[in-house]
């Protein structure tokens, strides 16, 4: 419909499953490496094809949560990766001890410790999730991510989630994180309620 061309990947997967800043891969393996999704491919296979689509050289791998959601948790509602060598990682409310939470601090606990394709040190910056007792929404299934932003010209659109103290501190840490370009926090909630955000429904579409 572009008129651009495209090319068909080696692997079955979504585009919230990736994460990338252009030579390293975010992911988690309880997405990709499925039998629901790819049967029968080891993690090297995988590697070997996910570079080949992405134009990569390494992937950091978070465990997941394999079963517990149609996306067998999908990255970007976790972990984004900022600019080369800089990265947001939502971590959980304090006291929050669910399975998601302790993604949450899992993803921030190996990206911190963890080297791009370059073999860089990751600056990561937490970015605190929403206290679930203080959002509009409260249903299970309702996913009240920050880190789950998209990025278009000139601006950075994120979730309002209701929590107004989160809220902010989000604004804030988004604002510091892409100087230059605008913070709009729009109300997703019905998106939110069905266990997504807004980078779960936009692909950015790069300039040639």
């Amino acid at each position: 419909y572009a008129g651009v061309p495209f090319t068909v990947a080696g692997f079955v997967s979504e585009g919230g499953a990736i994460e990338t800043d252009g030579g390293t891969l975010l992911a988690t393996e309880s997405s990709i490496i499925n039998s629901n999704r790819n049967p029968g491919k080891t993690k090297a296979q995988l590697e070997a094809v996910m570079f080949a689509a992405y134009g990569a050289s390494k992937v950091i791998w978070f465990p997941g949560l394999k079963g517990k959601d149609i996306t067998d948790d999908h990255v970007d509602a976790t972990s984004r990766f900022v600019a080369p060598g800089s990265a947001i990682v939502q971590v959980p409310h304090p006291g929050d001890t669910d399975i998601w939470s302790l993604d949450e601090l899992e993803q921030f606990k190996v990206l911190s410790g963890a080297t791009d394709a370059k073999g860089r040190s990751i600056a990561v910056t937490p970015i605190q999730g929403p206290d679930y007792t203080k959002t509009r929404q409260h249903g299970i299934n309702f996913v009240g991510s920050y880190a789950n932003y998209y990025v278009c010209n000139g601006a950075v659109i994120s979730q309002n989630t209701g929590d107004p103290t989160t809220d902010a501190a989000s604004l804030v840490t988004l604002s510091a994180a892409f100087p230059g370009r605008v913070i709009e926090q729009l109300i997703f909630d019905n998106v939110g309620g069905g266990g997504g955000g807004v980078h779960c429904v936009t692909q950015p579409e790069p300039l040639p």
